[in-house]
């Protein structure tokens, strides 16, 4: 007896949930930074892929902040990351862009909560 599969759904049938007609609650303001005599402009966290969110997360609490700050630059990454860097700084900015995003300290865009 030969095993049979069901037709595969196409995309006009019933389904149980529209993941396109979901959108942001809070407006995708980018955070600007002014640092090392020049202007970043950082995306919001909300709207950062959380793809690439996880596998920075995977490498610890400092990997989960540059995999932030790197997807959230975009194209001023390779930039932003010429400049000196101090570890207070990265503190400093990291705790307002995410005041900035509406996250509660401690808290991350990985972590779902």
């Amino acid at each position: 007896m030969t095993a049979r599969t069901a037709p595969k759904p196409t995309d006009s049938e019933p389904f149980d949930f529209n993941l396109d007609a979901v959108k942001s609650e809070v407006e995708l303001v980018p955070f600007r930074v002014h640092f090392d005599g020049r202007r970043w402009e950082f995306a919001h966290m909300e709207g950062l892929d959380i793809w690439d969110l996880v596998e920075g997360a995977e490498g610890g609490e400092v990997t989960a902040m540059v995999a932030v700050f790197r997807l959230a630059l975009g194209d001023q990454y390779a930039d932003f990351r010429k400049i000196r860097f101090p570890q207070y700084k990265m503190k400093a900015l990291f705790n307002a862009y995410r005041e900035h995003c509406g996250l509660e300290p401690g808290e991350s865009e990985a972590s779902g909560s």
